[in-house]
């Protein structure tokens, strides 16, 4: 089975990202659009990937789905989560 590729867009900045990374203790999650509705995320790492407004994300979405690994710029508050396959 491929991998699931979810776009999202209108996600949050670059303070709430790391606000939720940070402070794992607190169990903040951030929010994304995409096509099939709103998308509730766990964060547990994210890395700078060049200039300050591109990261890798990784964590899990609250729902309940496979964690995930993906990009995210908070430019344009875009980016593609790419959710593991169940073993």
């Amino acid at each position: 089975m491929p991998a699931r590729k979810l776009d999202v867009s209108k996600g949050p900045d670059k303070a709430d990202l790391l606000r939720a990374v940070t402070n794992p203790e607190e169990h903040l999650h951030v929010t994304f659009s995409s096509a099939g509705g709103l998308v509730e995320a766990h964060l547990d790492k994210i890395k700078e990937l060049s200039d300050g407004v591109a990261f890798g994300l990784r964590g899990q979405i609250v729902s309940g789905d496979p964690p995930f690994a993906g990009t995210y710029d908070t430019t344009s508050r875009t980016g593609q989560l790419v959710l593991k396959e169940a073993a």
